[in-house]
């Protein structure tokens, strides 16, 4: 089986081929408007760039490579040959004009994007801050309600313990379960269909309870002892219930700031995206731009060969007809002192040419 070796990629340099030392200091930008001189690709890296002008040096550039010998071209040539290179430098100027203007609109639609990812990392920090706050109150409402239950428990347990030790006699009911029930009662009143009969049973039963309840809060008020240490206990179980209701509201809007602030991240990940994306527009654009700006300035660049050299053929042709007219001069001033008759105009050049 025969050996196959794979070929090199165009783009790509041959071998271990050193870069000259002329171009090893060489920007991209000026590798290409070498290679553009010769009219050769400017796509790939700087070691690709370097390698395609390194094979040019040993190649002897054509007739077609080197351009046209303006030399050898006539007035008129060179002056329709001008008018072509000028049309097609405007229409590079043009070109070049358009892409710049899309790469201005490229990076205005950048830097709004930037600063609308901007203003959204800065709600992102803002929410997270009060979510963090947040959650520190939270914790702090936590650590009261930790304090505070010890108390609560044991001015419960006083507050019942002198009621049953006054009124051991009377049977009372606990108040917290008569309530109990009577949500129970008025819960199955709202969702329950019954007759009216039924229904005014309930309600009877509903007041009855309330009654108890009502009857042990005049009880109750008979005994100054009993009361104190009631309301002692109904006191610190209200603080309790404020702390509980304030821990839950902050636990909740804690919630709510998170995932404000997880929604502006997201948010912020796709506009710093777009904004990317019109980056490398820009730079796609800008690169494309100043390649034109490069073949238009080299059109430039020709224009002024050819009118440097027009400029020649006009100072040749002025230096021929001076040269004319002084042995024009010469012929009419011998013909003067042979005695021929010359006309007015004939005598005019002699004189001018300084001879009379």
């Amino acid at each position: 089986m025969e050996n196959q070796t794979e070929e090199p990629a165009p783009d790509a340099p041959v071998g271990d081929v050193p870069a000259p030392s002329v171009y090893a200091g060489l920007t991209v930008v000026e590798l290409k408007e070498k290679l553009r001189e010769r009219e050769l690709p400017v796509s790939g890296t700087k070691n690709v760039l370097l390698a395609r002008l390194a094979e040019t040096e040993t190649a002897p550039a054509t007739a077609d490579e080197k351009g046209p010998d303006y030399s050898k071209l006539s007035r008129r040539e060179l002056k329709q040959h001008r008018k072509a290179i000028n049309a097609l430098a405007e229409e590079l100027r043009r070109k070049r004009d358009v892409l710049n203007l899309e790469s201005q609109s490229h990076a205005a639609e950048r830097d709004v994007l930037n600063a609308q990812a901007k203003e959204l990392m800065n709600q992102v920090y803002a929410h997270r801050d009060r979510r963090n706050g947040l959650n520190v109150e939270v914790g702090e409402t936590r650590d009261d309600l930790r304090d505070l239950s010890p108390k609560v428990d044991q001015l419960r347990e006083d507050f019942l313990k002198i009621k049953r030790s006054r009124f051991a006699g009377n049977h009372l009911p606990p108040i917290p379960k008569l309530r109990r029930q009577i949500k129970e009662l008025e819960l199955k009143q709202m969702t329950s269909s019954m007759s009216i009969k039924k229904e005014r049973v309930l309600v009877e039963k509903i007041g009855a309870l309330q009654s108890q309840i009502s009857e042990q809060d005049e009880l109750l008020e008979t005994d100054v002892e009993v009361t104190a240490a009631r309301d002692s206990f109904r006191q610190v179980e209200q603080q309790r219930k404020d702390l509980l209701r304030s821990k839950k509201r902050a636990r909740e809007d804690a919630q709510v700031e998170h995932e404000s602030m997880r929604d502006a991240v997201r948010e912020n990940r796709k506009t710093r995206k777009r904004a990317d994306g019109a980056q490398r527009a820009f730079v796609r654009v800008k690169e494309l731009a100043d390649e034109v700006h490069a073949e238009y300035i080299e059109q430039l660049r020709e224009l002024s060969e050819i009118d440097r050299r027009l400029a020649e053929l006009r100072r040749g042709t002025s230096q021929v007809s001076v040269f004319e007219s002084a042995a024009n001069a010469e012929e009419l001033f011998r013909k003067f002192l042979s005695g021929d008759k010359l006309s007015t105009e004939q005598l005019m050049v002699i004189q001018k040419a300084g001879m009379l």
